[in-house]
C-alpha cells in the first residue's frame, strides 16, 4: 500500500508556510513564544517555538537570515555591556557573557558535530588481518599473535619465553 504524500502548494501546507513566517516576525519584533502562541494560535509556546525554528531552518531564508544578524546585533550588545564588569570579575556579568558566547557559538552554527573519518596508513583504507591458528600448541599460536602485534605476553613483567612453558608445560604429541 502506498502512501500519498501532501503536495507541497496544498492549502494547509501553505497555511502552515504563512504561520511560520509570521512567527518569526512576531519573534524578530521582540515578542515572546507564549505571546506568538497567543497570536497565531498555536496549542502552546513550544508549538511557537517549532514554527519559528522551522522556519529559520528550511523555509525562509531572508526573514531567518535577518532574525540571525539582528540577534547577533544584540549579543554583542549584551558582550559590550557585560564584559568590562566581567574583567572586574563580577559573577553576574561573567555568567551573561557566557550566556551570550554559547547563544553566539549556537547561532553561528560553531558548535555543530564534526565528521571524522578514520583511515589505514598515508589515507588508505583500515588493513585488518585474519589469522588462521591451529591450538594444539598454545605457546606456539601465542608466539604467532605477538610477532603478527595482535597481542603482547607479558602480563607480569615477563616475556613469552618461560612465563606460558611454566604455567602450562607442553604435552606430548597426542
Amino acid at each position: 500500500m502506498q502512501h500519498r504524500t501532501e503536495s507541497k502548494t496544498s492549502p494547509r501546507r501553505i497555511e502552515a508556510v504563512f504561520k511560520q513566517r509570521q512567527a518569526l516576525e512576531l519573534r524578530m519584533a521582540g515578542r515572546n513564544y507564549y505571546e506568538i502562541a497567543d497570536a497565531l494560535g498555536y496549542a502552546g509556546h513550544t508549538s511557537a517555538l517549532a514554527a519559528v525554528n522551522k522556519a529559520l531552518e528550511k523555509t525562509l531564508e531572508e526573514p531567518s537570515q535577518r532574525y540571525r544578524s539582528m540577534t547577533l546585533e544584540r549579543l554583542t550588545k549584551v558582550l559590550q555591556v557585560h564584559w568590562p564588569a566581567m574583567l572586574a570579575r563580577d559573577d553576574a556579568a561573567t555568567r551573561h557573557v557566557l550566556n551570550a558566547l554559547k547563544d553566539i557559538r549556537q547561532l553561528m552554527g560553531l558548535d555543530a558535530p564534526q565528521r571524522l573519518e578514520h583511515s589505514g596508513p598515508e589515507g588508505g583504507p583500515i588493513q585488518q588481518q585474519v589469522v588462521t591458528l591451529d591450538f594444539g600448541d598454545v605457546t606456539a599460536a601465542l608466539q604467532v599473535l605477538a610477532d603478527a602485534g595482535a597481542i603482547r605476553v607479558d602480563p607480569n613483567g615477563r616475556g613469552l619465553n618461560g612465563s606460558v612453558d611454566a604455567i602450562h608445560p607442553p604435552q606430548a604429541d597426542r
